[in-house]
């Protein structure tokens, strides 16, 4: 079976090679954020977004402005894991409100959700049959991001991630049609995001750098915008986490687009798929567990990811040029685990998995793997038992 996966993968990446996904055009502020609108010819704008990010000055700032020429409607129900529940009911407040144009301002939940609603709205088709890959066959209804932390990417790729509580599922949407016309970047966006979340988040785009990296789908264009993300997240996380200078902020917004753009064609692996299987029984955010598991995931991978990881850490000068490359490699997981000891990041999780939920998770990360992320080896069921034993306390 595994020689399927890798050719459909492979498949997969010649289809890749050849199709052109776009780039979102990038916005500085909110009056080029108008002026698009405007442009549009749109007027019945929904703002979509968590509950927490109405009493932030910028959410705040934006919505009184924007409030001078359009017709603002909003929802801030978006929750921290969006759901398929959710999801519809936004979906019907926007049909009852006329909405012509979206406006997703949050993180990667926010973003997530803003691409669901408005594919949801031109593609009469339940969310579970737009799982896997291009499911979505008519154009979502205009929306454009403006991401309040620099982690998930979600404002340049073609992934949406959806939680189904009621089968305890949680799988992504890809299509390059969730690929946003405009995304607003400003770092003022980042002020208000807690350290613990900028710290997750970032490492968020690390492990969306690293995977595409190492994986078996990767070109040069992608393995050159991993490769500035990863340099861009050592250089300036600490700072951006544990400081208020935006400097670092707006690197930390960069690093965070072009690891977005490196898994829009590259993909992500068992970092990812694992995270995913945690967070459908188990409810951490998902950059936490990223975090958690890409040094220990990185290990597993063993000799599989030495060539490439090697020749990384040796060229952004992170170890001599004459180390091996196994050894680069261990000192590059070693980067990483005392990055997230420096940004109190855990190495466990506060609970202890049963059996039978690992066996569910197994499963659930399998499946999510197999057809779609090229990953640089297939994991075994036993080593995946062993991830999930240890990561937990």
């Amino acid at each position: 079976m595994k020689l399927i996966y890798r050719i459909f993968q492979k498949i997969m990446f010649i289809f890749v090679l050849f199709f052109k996904f776009r780039e979102p055009i990038k916005l500085k502020n909110k009056e080029e954020l108008l002026e698009v609108i405007i442009k549009k010819n749109k007027q019945r704008i929904l703002l979509l977004s968590g509950n927490h990010m109405k009493d932030t000055a910028y959410y705040k700032n934006l919505k009184e402005y924007l409030e001078q020429k359009l017709t603002v409607f909003v929802n801030t129900t978006v929750p921290s894991d969006p759901d398929i529940t959710t999801i519809n009911k936004i979906v019907d407040e926007a049909k009852e409100n006329k909405i012509d144009l979206i406006i997703g301002i949050g993180g990667g939940s926010t973003m997530d959700a803003t691409k669901i609603v408005s594919a949801s709205l031109t593609n009469k088709k339940p969310i579970s049959k737009m799982k896997g890959m291009l499911k979505i066959k008519k154009k979502p209804l205009d929306f454009i991001l403006i991401p309040t932390t620099a982690g998930t990417g979600s404002e340049c790729t073609v992934a949406a991630v959806i939680s189904d509580k009621e089968n305890n599922l949680k799988y992504a949407v890809n299509d390059p049609k969730l690929i946003p016309e405009y995304a607003l970047l400003d770092p003022l966006t980042l002020e208000s995001v807690s350290p613990f979340f900028t710290s997750t988040t970032g490492l968020d785009a690390l492990t969306h750098a690293v995977e595409a990296y190492i994986g078996k789908s990767n070109t040069k264009k992608t393995k050159k915008e991993a490769k500035e993300a990863i340099q861009l997240i050592f250089d300036n996380l600490y700072e951006a986490a544990t400081t208020n200078d935006l400097i670092y902020k707006e690197q930390m917004m960069l690093a965070s687009y072009k690891a977005g753009l490196a898994i829009t064609k590259a993909y992500v692996g068992y970092v990812h798929a694992i995270s995913h299987s945690i967070a459908a029984y188990h409810h951490y955010s998902h950059g936490y567990l990223n975090a958690i598991l890409l040094p220990r995931v990185l290990k597993e991978y063993g000799k599989s990811i030495y060539r490439k990881i090697g020749k990384l850490t040796k060229e952004l000068g992170y170890i001599e040029m004459d180390a091996s490359n196994e050894e680069a490699t261990n000192h590059f997981i070693n980067m990483i685990e005392q990055l997230n000891s420096d940004l109190n990041i855990k190495s466990n999780l506060d609970i202890k998995f049963t059996s039978d939920n690992i066996d569910e998770m197994i499963k659930h990360c399998k499946n999510e793997v197999k057809f779609f992320y090229p990953v640089p080896c297939y994991l075994s069921d036993k080593t995946l038992k062993k991830l999930y034993n240890t990561i937990g306390k």
